[in-house]
């Protein structure tokens, strides 16, 4: 195609890309989706932890998909009632300081 012609053609009647497909993340049996040597590294980057066994930095692991889980849902939800698909970091404080089990985060 001529790019000349390309140019002057509004951005409207471009091809749009097709949006991407949201995928359901599922955890196997006995385990997280979160990396396991990733959450041992941040774990032991804390000098006043002791050492911690697999099990304890497992259910760490699922502690955090939850917490990570109800943050973000509760975002969507503030997103979705502003009429707007994107989640913004004003969403996440807006929870932050309206939702009383993420008080914690102020």
């Amino acid at each position: 195609s001529d790019p000349a012609v390309a140019s002057i053609v509004p951005d409207a009647q471009k091809k749009a890309r097709p949006r991407q497909q949201q995928t359901a993340l599922t955890r196997e049996g006995g385990k997280s989706l979160l990396p396991f040597s990733r959450v041992q590294k941040i774990m032991k980057a804390d000098k006043e932890l002791p050492t911690v066994a697999k099990e304890a930095t497992f259910l760490i692991s699922l502690a955090t998909e939850e917490f990570i889980k109800r943050i973000t849902e509760a975002s969507q939800r503030v997103a979705i009632r502003d009429k707007r698909v994107t989640v913004q970091q004003k969403d996440i404080a807006s929870v932050v300081r309206k939702a009383d089990e993420f008080l914690f985060l102020e």
